[in-house]
Formats: C-alpha cells, sequence, structure tokens
C-alpha cells in the first residue's frame, strides 16, 4: 500500500507538472515578466534574475512546491472517496437502513489524512521514492501516469455506482 500511494503521488506530480508547464504556454500573466522596468524591479528588490525559473521552482519543487500542496489534497481526497464508497457499498449489500451521520465524513477525513501522512508524507518519504522513480524509463513513466489516471476514474465510478446502485 505505502509503494502504491507513493507511485500514485509521483504520478500526480508528473501530471501536474505537465500541466503547469502548458498552462505556462498561454498564460499572459507571463509576458509582464518581459518588460525592462519589471525584470529591474524583480531583481533588485528580490534579487530574482530570471522569474520564469524562480516561478517553476516555486512550483514544481519536489522538496516544497506549491503543487505538492495540491498533489496531497488530491491523494487524500481520492483515499476519502474509496472509504467513503466502500462504506456506502458495505451498507447497503448488508441493508442496513440508516443514513451516514456528519462526524463520519469528519473521521474518514482523519482516517485518509493519517494513513497518507504516515504513507507519503511523514519525514518525506515520498523524496527517497521520487528518486527511485525519476529513474524509470519513459515508457514506464507513462504506463504507470496512464494507470493512475485509469484508478482516479475508477475510484470516481466507484463512488458514483455506490450512490447509484448499492
Amino acid at each position: 500500500m505505502k509503494r502504491g500511494l507513493n507511485i500514485l503521488h509521483f504520478c500526480l506530480y508528473l501530471i501536474e507538472r505537465k500541466i503547469h508547464f502548458l498552462f505556462n504556454k498561454i498564460n499572459p500573466a507571463l509576458l509582464l515578466y518581459k518588460i525592462p522596468a519589471v525584470k529591474r524591479r524583480m531583481k533588485t528588490k528580490y534579487g530574482i534574475e530570471n522569474t520564469k525559473e524562480y516561478l517553476d521552482d516555486f512550483w514544481t519543487n519536489q522538496k516544497n512546491g506549491l503543487s505538492l500542496n495540491f498533489i496531497g489534497g488530491w491523494l487524500i481526497g481520492l483515499i476519502f472517496i474509496i472509504l467513503i464508497s466502500l462504506t456506502i457499498i458495505t451498507l447497503k449489500v448488508f441493508e442496513f437502513k440508516f443514513d451516514l451521520p456528519k462526524y463520519v465524513f469528519i473521521v474518514f477525513g482523519i482516517i485518509s489524512y493519517v494513513i497518507c501522512h504516515f504513507t507519503t508524507f511523514k519525514d518525506d518519504i515520498y523524496l527517497k521514492y521520487f528518486k527511485e522513480f525519476n529513474t524509470w524509463s519513459i515508457t514506464k513513466k507513462r504506463i504507470n501516469v496512464l494507470m493512475s489516471i485509469g484508478f482516479i476514474l475508477l475510484v470516481i465510478a466507484l463512488f458514483f455506482l455506490s450512490l447509484l446502485y448499492f
């Protein structure tokens, strides 16, 4: 489970990184940083030579980039949806007739955070896995990214099927 979550975390990182670089190609705000006055101000006031490289590092840094917060939220959300879906399926299969109280959702949120914390985030465990996964070939990375997308779609389908059919 630990390795699987870290593979999913790495693949989500690759997806978010690719989306970031694709968005940079059409981002009109980056044109502001090409104005000479803005370049001078960034250099004198903040000490930033190349703003594009600074922003890329700010978003995609593997140690503490902002994209890791989004990816962590996705990972916690996926585990939360899995827990809710399996609970709904279990309740409907055994024909229990009661609604889920609100505190169950809070408990599942805490459980999913704890699972992610101890398998991925604690002491930056994911960095060790990122070093290992960065040595994968491009083909293996693509296969794992596609499997991760398939897993995410499967979790979403499981959630809606648990609401509709079970």
